[in-house]
């Protein structure tokens, strides 16, 4: 007897200590991994005058001016990944996307069209990517020790995967994209997309450091929103499609809960476009916000630069319009089409034009509305109500309230749908047979500084000129033309 009681406790002191030791692992690896997070942060614009030309010295130059921050920017190649940054985007992504999936399992319901078109998305960003990264191995692998020495600093580019979509509400990402992959390929950071968020919401100065960190190692990356199509964040992010990535944009360029394709409006003169924004400077928004919609106009540039002078002296005594309120869909559609234009720089001078598969969705703005007239959004009033389980409010799998609480209580209802993939080499062999050739980024190489690369491969010139502009019109209204009819359809029921 005496035996047996001593084998039990020597039992669950065996357990105990277990579980003290895994979970002071557990605890190391997590401070560990965020403290590397904060480390290798994403870094945002100092300024939002983006009107220069740009290298990776200046994205160095902002990181020097941070505390506990790396001296290099991101990205790099997958293959130079520091360890516990690995580790802090698996934590990231894992987490975020189970988290999310939780979510959408018990406060709401996503479905996704299963047409060819959601299978060939699934292809491009699983089997095909997948295939490309094993080819690339194999050729590491196949080369001489020496050639490895020559070319181990040298990005070769790959073919990457761009997503565009329309913008519902500000959790769309993670909201929307996390739904997207099957769930065991979701959590894997390798699989999962790169995004951009405005700096004003993901990354501005009153977030701690450990917070951007977070969203940084959530493959995230700041934007200047206003800062133009020449600034240094877009070329950042531009890398990761030379690398092989899997990227998205929301080229509306903020969020539009209609039920057609939101963005440009053409502004009356006298008139500048404001922001809704909580979080930026108002007076700085509608500044800059005005110096965009000017800007992208590639058929009136040449006078852009005057203007713009004289609209910055004179920008206090101008009207305001808030986007996506009523006031600013009155308004007739821009010359320039409604979709910001740095999409179409992305995949102009990506090395390898990367595919393009559009999808849209609706039902996400039940979590945030948006109200008409500030344009402003805001946490729905029944939320608390909402988050109960189906059946204690009588919810059918529809999710309507068969009490008719008037949609009191209703959880979300995701729909998404993909469209087909876009081609855009008829565009770019047009404009190359009158211009030239085009001149492409590249992918960030591990190895070298920015003044070595640019000797071995000449300096990047991220200024568009005017014939560039007007190819990159012309590849965003194709996005526009296929993305608004998909808006249309999905959002039909709404």
């Amino acid at each position: 007897m005496a035996s047996a009681s001593f084998s039990s406790r020597y039992n669950n002191n065996i357990v105990q200590s277990c579980l003290k030791y895994t979970t002071a692992t557990l605890a190391t690896v997590f401070t560990a991994s965020m403290t590397a997070a904060t480390y290798y942060r994403p870094v945002p614009a100092n300024n939002l005058d983006n009107n220069s030309t740009h290298d990776n010295t200046h994205s160095n130059d902002r990181r020097a001016e941070q505390t506990f921050c790396s001296p290099e920017s991101p990205p790099w190649n997958r293959d130079h990944v520091p360890l516990l940054l690995q580790w802090a985007r698996g934590i990231s992504i894992g987490a975020t996307t189970l988290a999310i999936r939780l979510v959408m399992t018990t406060y709401g319901r996503y479905h996704i069209k299963e047409d060819e078109h959601y299978a060939n998305f699934l292809h491009a960003a699983i089997t095909a990517r997948r295939e490309q990264q094993q080819q690339q191995q194999q050729s590491n692998d196949s080369s001489s020790s020496l050639q490895q020495t020559s070319s181990s600093s040298i990005v070769v580019p790959q073919r990457g995967l761009l997503t565009v979509s329309n913008h519902r509400s500000l959790f769309d990402d993670p909201g929307i994209l996390s739904c997207l992959l099957p769930l065991p390929i979701a959590i894997q950071p390798r699989h999962q997309r790169w995004g951009i968020c405005s700096q004003e919401y993901c990354f501005n100065d009153a977030l701690p450091a450990f917070i951007k960190g977070y969203i940084g190692a959530g493959q995230v990356l700041p934007i200047c929103r206003g800062g133009g199509i020449n600034q240094q964040l877009l070329l950042d992010f531009g890398r990761h499609l030379v690398n092989g990535e899997w990227c998205h944009v929301f080229p509306e360029g903020g969020v539009w809960q209609w039920k057609e394709l939101g963005g440009r409006r053409q502004l009356p003169e006298g008139v500048v476009l404001g922001s809704a924004s909580d979080f930026a400077n108002d007076d700085q928004q509608q500044h800059h916000h005005h110096y965009q919609e000017e800007k992208d106009d590639a058929t009136n540039s040449s006078n852009n630069n005057k203007n713009n002078n004289n609209n910055n002296n004179n920008s206090n005594n101008k009207s305001v319009i808030i986007p996506a309120t009523k006031q600013h869909k009155s308004l007739p559609l821009s010359p320039s089409g409604k979709l910001k234009w740095g999409v179409g720089k992305l995949i102009a001078h990506a090395p390898i034009t990367p595919r393009v598969i559009p999808f849209a969705h609706c039902g996400m703005e039940r979590l945030l509305p948006q109200d008409e007239i500030s344009g402003k959004t805001y946490l729905r009033t029944d939320f608390v109500k909402s988050l109960l389980p189906s059946f204690l409010l009588g919810r059918n799998d529809n999710g309507s309230s068969s009490s008719g609480g008037g949609g009191d209580g209703e959880g979300l209802r995701i729909r998404i749908q993909f469209g087909h993939e876009i081609n855009f080499d008829d565009l770019i062999q047009e404009h190359e047979s009158k211009h030239g050739k085009l001149w492409k980024y590249r992918g960030k190489e591990p190895t070298v500084s920015s003044s070595t690369a640019n000797n071995m491969h000449g300096p990047e010139n991220w200024i568009s000129s005017k014939e560039e502009r007007i190819l990159y019109s012309k590849i965003v209204k194709r996005i526009e033309m296929h993305l608004e009819v998909l808006t249309e359809e999905v959002c039909a029921d709404q």
